[in-house]
């Protein structure tokens, strides 16, 4: 009797530590007030659980988010395109893609703008949020950039008329807009489809094929589309 005890509290225990490797805790930063950020550390949470990991995440400026995980203060960040991977190079890009984004133009609906590519941006005055890896990518070299802080600063400016078009994601864009009890902006636009990848520092590079293994299942099984739907719906309905 004694011996069948200790037989399944060493079982208990050697589940208990192998649960605990398996629950292995990842901290990662996010761009905060962005919904699209918000659905892909959702859907990153997801991810994390059938990888067996445990994903803390956290909200910053996209500034900061990037300088957390560049000095190692954080894991890793949530989702970013494949052009912030190139900026930062000592960074690592888990591959496939799990999640996209828009990039959009949005611009007051009585000045009857209509974009079409990054070209036709030329003629206009843009803002962007700061430290945002897409809108930068969209605007690149273009003169007279307006830079802001916060989505709330970006579209009250655009409300001003101190811009004229203002580039976000489309799913962030109406969100934000209705949040601000603004009325009369619309999306003029779609400048690019981006696919989004998880990062991480290069401390943690080793759990980048477990990660990817999660992702691939998820999408195979259909379960992934389901996920992003479901939190697609959930966060416009705020």
């Amino acid at each position: 009797m004694m011996k069948r005890l200790v037989s399944i509290l060493a079982t208990a225990i050697a589940v208990t530590a192998s649960s605990a490797v398996l629950a292995q805790e990842v901290n990662l930063a996010r761009n905060e007030n962005a919904i699209g950020q918000a659905v892909a550390a959702k859907l990153l949470a997801d991810i994390y659980k059938k990888a067996g990991l445990t994903a803390n995440i956290t909200p910053f400026p996209g500034a900061r988010a990037n300088a957390l995980a560049l000095s190692g203060e954080k894991d890793g960040e949530v989702a970013r395109i494949p052009a912030y991977f190139v900026k930062n190079p000592t960074l690592v890009k888990v591959e496939p893609g799990y999640y996209y984004l828009t990039t959009g133009a949005f611009a007051k609906t009585d000045k009857h703008i209509t974009i079409t590519s990054k070209d036709d941006l030329k003629k206009y005055k843009v803002g962007i949020v700061r430290g945002i890896a897409h809108a930068e990518a969209a605007t690149e070299g273009l003169a007279g950039l307006q830079v802001t802080s916060s989505y709330d600063q970006l579209y009250q400016m655009l409300d001003a008329g101190r811009i004229d078009v203002a580039i976000d994601e489309g799913i962030n864009g109406p969100v934000t807009v209705k949040g601000l009890g603004l009325t009369g902006i619309t999306q003029v636009g779609e400048i690019a489809r981006l696919d989004l990848f998880n990062v991480l520092t290069p401390a943690k590079k080793d759990l980048a094929p477990k990660i990817s293994a999660a992702i691939k299942a998820l999408k195979d099984s259909g379960e992934l589309a389901k996920l992003t739907k479901r939190y697609e719906e959930e966060a416009v309905k705020k």
